[in-house]
């Protein structure tokens, strides 16, 4: 008879099996995507605890960089993505609330399948430029040496008002607000495409860096400091590669897009590789989403491009900037600001609407649990077709008047853009 293992004999064998089970995978490491402040970018000083993503590092997560469209959860790139009441929030750096978000406000996320749908465990708001409004026209402004197109965004702006801007820069430099907003709070600040100036010198728009000599030229960057006798005295430069921590496969990011001969042209800044296609005019840019996988390297191939609609440039850019026909712009039921053609009479707005409780950023209300629902894609958002918008602002600058509702190919639901009550807080 064949006697029955003993416990010694199994406790050996398990012991010798386990020699042979591969050892832990660990994630890609990506020298240039060090996380400091939430932004996952390598600065020049020692990063911060707590990087945007942490523990989400290679777990099916996809990175998102896009505007807020809709609360119930934030609606970012057409993806619901919900958050819990105690969901960690930084906007510019500084710590925040969920609370404090706001329709407008561009955002990097990580958003992890979820219960059926997407959920992330924070959120990060960065803004384009903060600093001082240096001159203003209608329909436009130059902050920290940054153009602005306002668009039909209400505020009571003046020359030296320190302002906050969100919004999407085109090829052209121009930065297409979808909120401003007054800021007393931490130091100047811009982000965008670092060039090469005349002088020999590097500049960021039509700032020029004084102290940054690090940032090589054609790559994005975040800059803080102060200006001084004409220049931008640079404290804190960072190189940015993505602003997700390494591991993660796939990335949604919104942004203006354009030629750069039969390749992209992002006007963020960041290098996607792939073929520009039909969709993309050789003149002018569009604003889409754009779908990429990320390489081990951190490098991004683009995998789908949705557009949303097609924007010329400002009228009065400077003289050695690109040059494109003007070609009326088609709007989408998504309602960013477009350039002066957008209609001024229609009462809807974009905006926010305070909640009960203040905070330095503007208090949208108490925190909403998480109501998931993804939507990825190009599909209508439930709702679109009655009447509505964002609300009056009340609490600070970023009221824009919501044009005609439509979807994605031409006019479509109510006025007012997305459906239902006119606020554009979180309820």
């Amino acid at each position: 008879m064949q006697s029955s293992p003993n416990r010694r004999f199994v406790l050996h064998l398990l012991a010798g099996t386990a020699s042979l089970l591969p050892g832990a995978a660990l994630p890609q490491e990506n020298p240039r995507d060090q996380g400091i402040g939430g932004t996952g970018m390598k600065m020049t000083d020692e990063p911060k605890d707590g990087a945007l993503g942490e523990g989400d590092r290679g777990i099916g997560g996809t990175g998102v960089i896009g505007t807020i469209r809709r609360f119930g959860s934030i609606v970012v790139n057409d993806l619901r993505i919900a958050y819990p009441p105690e969901v960690a929030v930084e906007i510019d750096g500084e710590p925040a609330k969920a609370a404090d978000l706001k329709i407008g406000q561009v955002v990097h996320v990580v958003a992890r399948p979820e219960r059926g749908g997407l959920g992330t465990s924070r959120i990060d708001v960065v803004s384009e430029v903060v600093g001082p409004v240096e001159s203003l026209a209608p329909g436009r402004m130059i902050v920290l040496g940054q153009r602005v197109s306002t668009g039909d965004l209400a505020g009571d702006w003046k020359p030296g008002t320190r302002v906050a801007v969100s919004g999407l820069r085109r090829p052209d430099g121009v930065i297409m607000a979808s909120l401003i907003e007054p800021r007393s709070f931490g130091p100047d600040r811009v982000a965008g495409p670092v060039r090469r100036n005349a002088g020999g010198g590097l500049s960021i728009g039509g700032l020029r860096l004084k102290g940054a000599d690090v940032l090589p030229p054609g790559q994005r960057a975040l800059v803080t400091g102060a200006t001084e006798a004409g220049a931008f005295a640079v404290t804190n430069a960072a190189q940015v590669g993505l602003p997700f921590p390494p591991g993660l496969r796939t990335v949604s990011v919104e942004a203006y897009i354009g030629r750069a001969g039969g390749g992209l042209d992002l006007g963020s800044g960041l290098a996607v590789s792939g073929r520009a296609g039909l969709r993309v005019p050789r003149q002018g840019s569009v604003r889409g989403v754009l779908t990429a996988d990320i390489a081990p390297d951190g490098r991004l191939t683009m995998e789908r491009l949705r557009i949303d609609d097609r924007i010329a440039p400002d009228r009065l850019q400077s003289p050695d900037a690109p040059r494109f026909e003007r070609e009326r712009d088609r709007l989408d039921l998504q309602k960013l600001p477009d350039l002066p053609e957008l209609p001024r009479n229609v009462p809807e707005r974009f905006g926010t609407e305070p909640g009960p409780r203040q905070s330095p950023f503007g208090g949208l209300g108490d925190s909403h649990g998480p109501a998931i629902d993804t939507r990825p894609g190009a599909g209508r958002i439930p709702g679109a077709d009655g009447p509505g918008g964002f609300g009056g602002p009340r609490g600070g600058f970023g009221a824009v008047p919501g044009g005609p509702g439509g979807g994605f190919g031409g006019p479509g639901g109510g006025p007012g853009g997305f459906g239902g009550p006119p606020s554009g807080s979180r309820r």
